[in-house]
């Protein structure tokens, strides 16, 4: 009788054992990897200041793309942007291991990313990742696509799908379906994209300040060249999405 017990007794316990484990796979399963994106470097060897605004562009345009993967929790650019601000940072910190360290903390992503691209001769696009742990600086995994201008957005999703792997990931066909709906436009349609973050930007660092006319200003040259984006994409959703967006922080500054 005894032994009777103590089996029962060491059945219930490997019972709740087995539940636990598969409780904390759940709840890892269920919980996001935190991601941050860093602006990239301009590498570029023909028409590189015409491809400067993609530094932050490209940047944002990643973000976009990531927060389509259920399985990963990506920081906002805008919060980026205010920690750079904050700490005046310029391109040099910003690949210095003591301020990764510092801006994974600020922005709670135990995971970055860094990139660069290079425009190549013959209208190519080389595009290069680094997935760095923050608190040691360690390079988890490099990754680079190569393509044609405007087969930009592929390439983004390529990468996208690559990082997803790296940090053990498993897309589900919705996550697929999401990222292969946007589909491919024309390259100088990404550029003034790019262009208008950097305008809105500012348009946001004037409210801060109380420039509430200066602001303005600024959100109503975003909205036009959101718009132009738009239009010279062949219809980049984000763009539009971002008309909408000045439109209210105009009619907010009124």
């Amino acid at each position: 009788m005894k032994q009777k017990h103590m089996f029962f007794g060491l059945f219930a316990l490997c019972a709740m054992l087995l539940n636990s484990v598969v409780f904390i796979q759940q709840v890892q399963a269920e919980d996001p990897k935190t991601l941050a994106v860093l602006y990239f470097e301009n590498n570029s060897v023909v028409d590189k200041d015409k491809l400067d605004p993609l530094k932050k562009g490209l940047a944002d345009m990643m973000i976009t793309e990531m927060t389509k993967i259920k399985g990963i929790r990506v920081v906002e650019r805008q919060r980026i942007q205010s920690i750079i601000e904050e700490l005046n940072l310029n391109e040099t910190d910003m690949v210095d291991k003591s301020t990764t360290q510092k801006m994974g903390k600020l922005l709670g992503a135990k995971v970055m990313l860094f990139g660069g691209f290079s425009n190549l001769f013959n209208d190519k696009l080389r595009i290069d990742i680094r997935i760095v742990r923050t608190e040691t600086g360690e390079t988890l995994k490099a990754e680079e696509e190569t393509g044609e201008l405007d087969e930009f957005l592929t390439m983004l999703q390529l990468l996208v799908k690559k990082i997803a792997t790296d940090l053990d990931v498993k897309m589900t066909s919705e996550d697929e379906n999401r990222l292969e709906a946007t589909k491919d436009g024309k390259f100088d349609g990404y550029i003034t994209y790019a262009k208008a973050l950097s305008i809105e930007d500012q348009g946001k660092k004037f409210e801060k300040q109380g420039k509430k006319s200066d602001a303005k200003s600024s959100y109503e040259s975003a909205r036009t060249m959101y718009q132009k984006a738009w239009d010279e994409s062949d219809g980049y959703e984000p763009a539009k999405q971002k008309v909408e967006e000045m439109a209210m922080l105009i009619s907010k500054l009124k």
